[in-house]
């Protein structure tokens, strides 16, 4: 089966991984919410770039680890989707 590229495919699935692992219980969650608002920290972040690396089998380089890609599940899912139509598979 061929990963998603479609951003709102991605994001619907790292809202799942971010809900399951992060997110607090009773905490209002979705792909427009700013992810250091919901408790996500730097490392929690991480993982879950290195989980879309995995599953989206795309590679996120240094050069789009910004501030805007990392705002928000949404701005994320948007980047990777980018990336995968560019080719930017993971080694």
């Amino acid at each position: 089966m061929t990963p998603p590229a479609d951003p709102q495919s991605i994001g619907r699935e790292l809202c799942e991984f971010a809900r399951t692992n992060f997110v607090a219980d009773g905490t209002a969650f979705d792909e427009h919410s700013p992810l250091a608002e919901a408790g996500i920290d730097s490392f929690q972040l991480f993982e879950m770039l290195l989980y879309a690396e995995r599953t989206f089998g795309v590679r996120v380089p240094p050069s789009h680890l910004t501030r805007n890609n990392l705002a928000s599940v949404a701005t994320m899912a948007q980047c990777i989707a980018e990336l995968a139509r560019n080719g930017q598979s993971s080694p």
